[in-house]
């Protein structure tokens, strides 16, 4: 009653309208949701005096009215309460979130190594990203993805954890050591592992590595989920007619240094494990970060005897599949035909 009292004490002071305007408004004002057009921070120092602190609010856009919040504070909240420290703000909030935020002790930390592995990446390209990140040196992460520990601990068999590193947003609030960043990635493949995979993989006369290796042919070859099951067929029956697989980023996979352009010498190459041109079989390991919809591809193949594909003539990045070879000449004829996309 003595809050109310003095509220109304105020509104006297304010005007009448006003007064009215603000007593019926201000408590609605309180729960009204905005969305923040980007993520907002705001520090709130120790000793800070709410007017100043209501300002910053305002000119974060956190909150669109710093006196309504100065008020709002005054008569229905404790400003003593605040902690002090730094505050993110995304999304929808309310005038009432964020001073129950704050009063929480929430601190928004920013990350000290926050970095992407996305669906496909090679082992090269993180240690190349973990090194821009200051990570660690390009020596150093090599090493440690070829340590021989490390690959005992997770069971991997191989010379390094290609295939292993699962695709993921990682943020570490202080820099980690670059064996805890690779631990971590393992960690969360092995994690994201459906149970029982192993016992699955073997029923198709698969293990593991072997699944990881068929599961990163299809991560590569196509950009679209509903795809993966037909690239799965037709590397399954490549294999069961004991064909080549004929997979250029397999092939890409093993150049050194490559370029961008696939050129005769590569593809006649005999001296590149990975030219599945001309090696029969799956590659000797894994050709990136796989997801878990590719792994699941590979129990999953379409059952329509597809044995060929290549990319529309549409631009699209899908692509056209086909059962005879005569059938598949005639959309790489049409490819070549396309015209070039402006």
């Amino acid at each position: 009653m003595k809050t109310l009292a003095k509220f109304m004490l105020l509104l006297i002071l304010i005007g009448g309208g006003a007064g009215v305007w603000t007593y019926l408004q201000l408590p609605e004002w309180a729960i009204k949701s905005h969305t923040l057009a980007e993520p907002a921070v705001v520090r709130l120092q120790k000793g800070m005096r709410l007017p100043e602190f209501a300002v910053d609010l305002e000119q974060s856009g956190i909150i669109d009215s710093a006196w309504k919040f100065r008020l709002w504070m005054r008569f229905y909240q404790n400003y003593a309460r605040f902690q002090a420290g730094q505050y993110r703000f995304e999304g929808s909030v309310t005038p009432t979130s964020v001073i129950e935020t704050i009063q929480s002790g929430k601190v928004f930390e920013p990350f000290e190594l926050q970095f992407v592995v996305p669906e496909g990446f090679t082992l090269k390209q993180v240690v190349e990203r973990l090194e821009a990140h200051k990570a660690g040196t390009k020596a150093e992460l090599w090493a440690i993805a070829k340590d021989k520990e490390l690959l005992r601990k997770y069971n991997i068999t191989g010379n390094n954890v290609e295939g292993f590193l699962f695709p993921a947003t990682y943020s570490f609030e202080k820099m980690p050591s670059a064996v805890t960043v690779f631990e971590k990635m393992l960690e969360t493949f092995f994690k994201n592992l459906p149970q029982g995979m192993e016992q699955r993989l073997q029923g198709v006369g698969l293990d593991l590595r072997k699944g990881v290796i068929f599961a990163s042919l299809i991560q590569k070859e196509t950009l679209h989920e509903e795809e993966m099951s037909k690239v799965s067929e037709v590397i399954w029956n490549r294999l069961h007619d004991n064909e080549a697989l004929g997979i250029d980023a397999a092939l890409i996979y093993g150049i050194e240094d490559y370029k961008g352009d696939i050129t005769w010498k590569h593809l006649r190459d005999p001296g590149n494990p990975y030219n599945t041109r001309l090696h029969r079989g799956l590659p000797p390991g894994p050709i990136g970060a796989i997801s878990m919809q590719a792994l699941e591809a590979v129990f999953t193949p379409t059952k329509e005897g597809y044995k060929y594909y290549v990319l529309k003539n549409d631009h699209s990045s899908y692509h056209n599949f086909s059962r005879t070879l005569a059938e598949h000449n005639r959309f790489v004829k049409q490819l070549i035909q396309a015209p070039k996309k402006n």
